[in-house]
């Protein structure tokens, strides 16, 4: 296996990372190509990144954004060889690209953190569950300090309790609690605010297992229930019927019973149990957030060329 596939790998791999920074470790092995890729020409360079692009908008099924910006990335790529006509000068765009798109990537989790400022504001006490770098920052920069903040560990990985030591100095009024606990969680909450992994063609919300329970108790009990994702994360061609949701080894659940154990890692959120979209266009309600998957559709169909 040579560097680019031990690349690729490493992110089908990866369980520690969320979806929009998994996303941008794609542009980075894209761009690291454009540098390194062993080629003659610039039409071979071309057809390089694209495969390595199809490659990676495929290991995360239930990961929108590395599938959507790493096709963006070959499309733009691409669009370059009408300019530019020296192997050495395509290179050198290739790796401002990844810059430039690494820079568009962390100015949407600004406008994420800006538009989540007002819901924010008034609230006392919230509910969330596993880690997401989107909900870091948010929380981080537009939740009040002494909101009381209660995050769910998420087995079987508890990646709950990353998120809980990640805020430990921003935010002293924290709680952790086991999944099981929810439902006791979230009713004492003023709202539950949770990150995603991809928004589907029907509002379905695609998160780590245990988003369904948290958004059910939220509507038994009259509580918001917001979903913090850019645009980026839609699967516009994709519905909550035909969604794929990735399993791992039931070792991590119960190493002795591994077999008698299910392993599921994501789960779909209907999208009539979602009270808003956080997103860089501001918290969308589900009619306006239908109107980006529409456009998305068409950037997807746009791509057809680079497939």
């Amino acid at each position: 296996m040579d560097w680019i596939e031990s690349k690729i790998e490493a992110i089908a791999q990866d369980r520690r990372h969320g979806a929009a920074q998994l996303a941008g470790r794609a542009v980075e092995v894209l761009a690291t190509l454009c540098r390194r890729g062993r080629t003659s020409t610039p039409q071979d360079l071309v057809r390089q990144v694209i495969t390595a692009a199809l490659r990676l908008a495929r290991i995360r099924p239930s990961m929108a954004p590395i599938h959507n910006w790493s096709l963006l990335f070959a499309r733009r790529f691409s669009d370059l060889t009408r300019k530019v006509s020296s192997l050495e000068e395509l290179r050198r765009q290739g790796v401002e690209l990844g810059e430039e798109i690494r820079a568009e990537q962390q100015s949407l989790l600004w406008q994420l953190v800006e538009s989540a400022r007002p819901l924010l504001a008034a609230c006392r006490s919230l509910v969330t569950l596993s880690y997401s770098s989107t909900v870091e920052a948010i929380l981080r920069q537009a939740l009040p300090r002494e909101t009381t903040l209660t995050i769910a560990e998420s087995r079987p990985l508890l990646e709950g309790r990353r998120l809980f030591t990640m805020l430990l100095e921003s935010h002293p009024s924290l709680r952790m609690v086991t999944d099981a606990q929810l439902g006791l969680a979230v009713p004492d909450a003023d709202l539950v605010l949770v990150g995603a992994d991809s928004i589907l063609s029907d509002l379905g919300v695609v998160n780590k297992t245990g988003t369904y329970l948290a958004a059910l108790v939220a509507r038994a009990h009259h509580r918001g229930f917001y979903v913090a994702a850019d645009t980026f994360k839609i699967q516009a061609t994709v519905a909550s019927s035909t969604g794929v949701l990735e399993s791992r080894s039931g070792k991590e659940v119960w190493p002795r019973y591994a077999g008698s154990c299910d392993n599921l890692y994501f789960d779909i959120t209907p999208g009539h149990l979602v009270s808003g979209f956080v997103t860089e266009l501001g918290i969308l309600d589900g009619p306006r957030m239908g109107e980006q998957i529409v456009t998305w559709r068409e950037v997807i169909a746009s791509l057809g060329h680079i497939r």
